[in-house]
């Protein structure tokens, strides 16, 4: 699925900046009907492409979106017993498959500046997006993360961060311009209305989010990417009251303000 600017709006001479976004059927509504509302004069977003990619099921999904690891951490149930480990994935295929089929598809069809490319996932396709920031970080200018999956097997996320940041993103290479992380403060807690849940339920609804440490976990995450790379431009937005399902709303409007942000002589 694509959106793109009007016939009437000529593309800038550098061509259109464009964003891809993980998880497009939930999400390209969304964005669409924020570029429809905000690309336009005195909003300060220049018009320009976005591309959403999805699956028929969730399978595939997490096989693009999680990396190859040796062996999946099992995560405990409060219930008892132990959550699906699902599929450790193939990130480095997917992006393959962006990086030499998707990307000059869109090229071919659309003019794109090849200077303004962002990418956009929320959860696993968080996860994604901050791992593909790692192995390669020329295939996106701009990084946007949404709730990313830090606690995924065993806190895969801050280890892989920790130790391959300096080595990924090694002096003499192209940084990116920057990476957005936001988390929602429910990820970790319980909303308001969840409180009146039954007790077992309430109970083990909590343990769950504190297991996960969702909020910490990212701030952990910006901490180590800031304190390894200190030329990288890293944002946390941490939103109150906002939920794992709720965040995204905003995220996704900052990424798009921030990406398609109107400045001088871009008409």
């Amino acid at each position: 699925m694509t959106f793109v600017p009007g016939p009437e709006t000529a593309a800038p001479a550098d061509g259109w900046p464009v964003i891809y976004l993980l998880d497009g059927a939930r999400y390209f509504p969304l964005a669409v009907g924020i570029m429809e509302a905000l690309a336009r004069p005195r909003c300060g977003m220049q018009p320009g492409v976005v591309v959403a990619l999805d699956y028929d099921g969730p399978t595939r999904r997490e096989c693009d979106y999680r990396p190859a690891v040796e062996a999946l951490v099992a995560e405990a149930n409060p219930l008892g017993g132990y959550y699906p480990g699902g599929l450790a994935g193939d990130a480095a295929g997917f992006r393959q498959f962006l990086r030499n089929e998707l990307r000059p598809l869109i090229a071919s069809r659309y003019p794109i500046d090849p200077a303004r490319r962002a990418l956009f996932g929320h959860s696993y396709g968080g996860l994604f997006t901050v791992d593909t920031l790692l192995s390669e970080p020329d295939d996106f200018q701009h990084f946007y993360a949404a709730s990313p999956s830090v606690w995924w097997n065993g806190q895969y996320l801050l280890r892989h961060a920790a130790a391959c940041a300096a080595q990924s993103l090694a002096p003499g290479r192209a940084l990116p311009a920057g990476l957005a992380l936001s988390v929602g403060e429910y990820e970790q807690s319980l909303e308001p209305w969840e409180m009146a849940l039954p007790d077992k339920q309430r109970k083990a609804l909590r343990q769950h989010r504190h297991q996960r440490r969702m909020v910490d976990g990212v701030r952990e995450l910006a901490w180590i990417l800031r304190e390894r790379l200190p030329a990288l431009s890293v944002t946390l937005h941490i939103y109150p009251e906002q939920s794992h399902q709720s965040v995204p709303l905003l995220s996704m409007q900052h990424a798009l303000r921030t990406h398609f942000c109107w400045s001088p002589g871009q008409g």
